[in-house]
């Protein structure tokens, strides 16, 4: 049916407004995003909060940190990115998913006060309509204490409105170059930004600890480092965290992935750090029942299927060492999609001499590399190395791909899908999880 004319067209949903904003603002900053919680009374301030920043591991820690929060006892909130299954995942209350109409209540909402902005401070992205809306919305729901994951970066990210008494900094490695800077050093000075005082938890930092020490001195916070001020020992299914505070020992997580026994521990210290000392038992209890979507995640069997976000070299790198205590029979079948600014290569380099054969895919983002494209850099890899390449095919339909590794399986092999988030958002339809490996 046409519209009439000098009729204006119907209004988008609002998961279709957020799908027509751009991802990343072309002026980076918080301008915008102070304006609309200005207008909404600072909703970010009705909740205590931790932040969480860092290369890799940000999601697990603040599911990990939710469910610590809401076992004792408070109305807790969780903020993520990105999403597998829809935006109403990236905010959580007591646990859960919000419920689509508040969650799209308070995006029009913010839409709305968005059309009010000054048009100097130029376009307002998806991410910083989806921030305020998050805070918007758990404070309407009255949480009390919320774990909040940073987007890209931290200095200039839409989250760095908070004033949060509890930072985490997970990792620190090459990534976003073009907006966060070349090296390590200039990464962690953006994703440090966000301690303002209060109490900072770093993960491994592999020789930035000066960095910083310096800054939590500056910001007058006090530093708290994985190795020295949280230890953690063991594996997944039996591992003890031990903070200045306490020790919580006998904890175990729903998963095989052996890189979230840090994750665990830094979520553990963190959420001390803003409740007081924790009740064992139910540190127990909530992270053996936090499962993390995507995360070495089995989400099929006869063929097992793995699917698993690793979408960068130490991602992949983890992955790779988790999967050693995976049975995975063979074939072993690799389904793997990557976005262009990533270091496809050095992935490959780790993911090739673990698999029997490949399909290269892409995801529909735009920033995806073409999966041929991503198969010559694969056959590049195999033959700088070295060693036989594992049997390779191209195509660019992720769900066919699917398909054909499970036919490459059978049912006595297994498949993993793995590259990138956004691989598995596709693929959201196929991934509805199993038992744990």
């Amino acid at each position: 049916m046409s519209v009439a004319a000098g009729a204006r067209p119907a209004p988008l949903s609002w998961e279709a407004y957020l799908q027509s904003l751009a991802a990343f603002g072309m002026r980076p900053g918080i301008e915008r995003v102070s304006l609309l919680l200005e207008h909404f009374g600072r909703p970010q301030t009705s909740f205590r909060a931790v932040h969480i920043v860092g290369t890799n591991g940000k999601s697990s820690t603040t599911r990990y940190a939710e469910a610590l929060i809401r076992a004792h006892g408070l109305r807790s909130g969780a903020y993520l990115s990105p999403h597998i299954s829809g935006f109403a995942e990236r905010v959580m209350v007591l646990g859960r998913a919000m419920d689509e109409s508040a969650l799209g209540a308070a995006v029009e909402a913010v839409r709305t006060a968005v059309e009010g902005l000054p048009a100097a401070l130029g376009e307002t992205t998806q991410f910083e309509v989806l921030t305020v809306a998050a805070f918007l919305a758990m404070a309407r729901a009255s949480v009390a204490a919320a774990a909040i994951e940073a987007g890209l970066g931290g200095r200039l990210d839409a989250t760095n409105v908070l004033a949060a008494p509890v930072v985490v900094l997970t990792t620190i490695a090459l990534e976003h170059t073009e907006v966060l800077g070349s090296t390590r050093e200039a990464i962690f000075a953006e994703k440090a930004a966000v301690i303002k005082g209060g109490d900072a938890v770093f993960g491994e930092l592999a020789g930035l600890e000066q960095r910083a020490r310096a800054v939590c001195t500056s910001a007058g916070a006090r530093p708290h480092f994985l190795g020295s001020d949280v230890l953690v020992d063991g594996g997944t299914h039996d591992f003890s965290v031990t903070t200045q505070g306490a020790h919580y020992d006998h904890l175990t997580l729903p998963t095989e992935a052996a890189y979230q026994v840090a994750n665990a521990a830094l979520a553990v210290a963190a959420t001390e750090l803003l409740l007081g000392k924790l009740d064992a038992d139910l540190v127990r209890v909530a992270l053996s029942q936090t499962a993390v979507p995507g995360r070495l995640e089995v989400v099929a069997r006869r063929p097992l299927v793995l699917a698993d976000g690793a979408h960068n070299p130490e991602g992949m790198r983890a992955l790779v060492a988790s999967l050693a205590h995976v049975r995975r029979a063979p074939p072993r079948v690799a389904v793997v999609a990557v976005m262009r600014d990533k270091a496809a290569p050095e992935m490959l380099a780790q993911l090739l001499p673990v698999v029997d054969a490949v399909i290269y895919t892409q995801a529909t983002h735009e920033r995806s590399l073409p999966a041929a494209e991503l198969a010559a850099m694969g056959e590049r890899v195999a033959v700088a190395a070295g060693a036989p390449s594992p049997a390779a095919e191209v195509c660019a339909d992720a769900h066919e791909a699917v398909a054909r590794a499970r036919r490459a399986a059978g049912e006595a092999g297994s498949v993993l899908i793995t590259g990138s988030l956004y691989l598995l958002e596709d693929l959201s339809d196929l991934l509805t999880p199993t038992v744990a490996a």
